[in-house]
């Protein structure tokens, strides 16, 4: 019964997550933007984002959980600062340039947090190509097998199901629909199964989203046997201290880096846009 009262919960979930954007409500997140800087603009797209982040860091991060991610922060600093093109132009920011005129006339579902949209940077540069099409392909570096599964859900569109895997992958707006209700099924795990707060769950969201969810899982599983309290900030700290104690594992240095380089970046595109 539990299992039917989950999927259930899923469905209604998923068909609410993508609802038509002329009826739906304002963003769960809207409180948290300033509003001088709502206006649409480039300048604007990059404050957001990095508002936003900082929001999900502070009601999220604390002790040691929030000491360790601000040190890997400037330890993978110049990864992103200093990443520049033959042009001498930072990557990161020329992707943000080339992703605006897309992103800016893409309506997020409201549940969904705006620095959600900073992934494609890390994962791709915002090329349409990057990667193989039998492994990590596109924007969103989507494997195949995510597509699938996508397309087979019963609140798939009819329209989304027809299109070929590699032509949704490398579509701007077409991966990002998909990347995002995959990142919903993992917000809908860690916010309505195992009831973690809202700015946790989307942490653990994105966490997953690049060392998957099984890796996440099995951590949190070692860290209820050890006693020790289920939250985000633990959970960094846990695996800092893991990644510290294997340092040529590099899994858990791409786990422990992933959120900081996605925080670099949101502060390198404002602060260059």
């Amino acid at each position: 019964m539990r299992q039917l009262h989950i999927n259930t919960l899923f469905f209604l979930f998923l068909t609410s997550f993508f609802a038509n954007n002329a009826l739906a409500k304002p963003s769960d997140w809207s409180f948290v933007i300033p509003k001088k800087i709502q206006k649409p603009s480039r300048a604007h797209y990059a404050e957001r984002s990095h508002v936003m982040f900082k929001y999900f860091l502070k009601k999220s991060l604390r002790g040691k959980g929030k000491k360790d991610f601000e040190a890997v922060v400037k330890r993978v600093r110049n990864r992103i600062f200093w990443k520049v093109d033959k042009r001498k132009k930072n990557v990161f920011v020329d992707a943000f340039h080339r992703s605006y005129p897309t992103l800016k006339q893409y309506k997020l579902p409201a549940k969904v947090p705006a620095m959600v949209l900073l992934i494609p940077y890390l994962e791709s540069l915002w090329r349409a190509k990057a990667g193989k099409p039998s492994r990590d392909y596109g924007y969103w570096q989507l494997l195949r097998s995510i597509v699938k599964e996508i397309k087979a859900l019963p609140t798939t569109s009819p329209y989304l199901k027809k299109i070929s895997i590699n032509r949704i992958r490398s579509h701007p707006k077409l991966s990002t629909r998909v990347a995002l209700l995959h990142l919903g099924r993992y917000y809908f795990y860690f916010r309505h199964v195992t009831r973690f707060s809202k700015t946790d769950a989307w942490l653990f969201s994105i966490v997953s989203y690049n060392w998957g969810s099984g890796n996440v899982r099995r951590l949190l599983a070692k860290m209820r046997k050890k006693k020790i309290k289920l939250n985000f900030s633990n959970f960094y700290h846990y695996l800092y201290q893991k990644q510290e104690r294997n340092k040529k594992n590099r899994s858990l240095r791409t786990a422990v880096d992933y959120l900081p380089h996605l925080w670099n970046i949101a502060d390198v595109i404002r602060v260059k846009k």
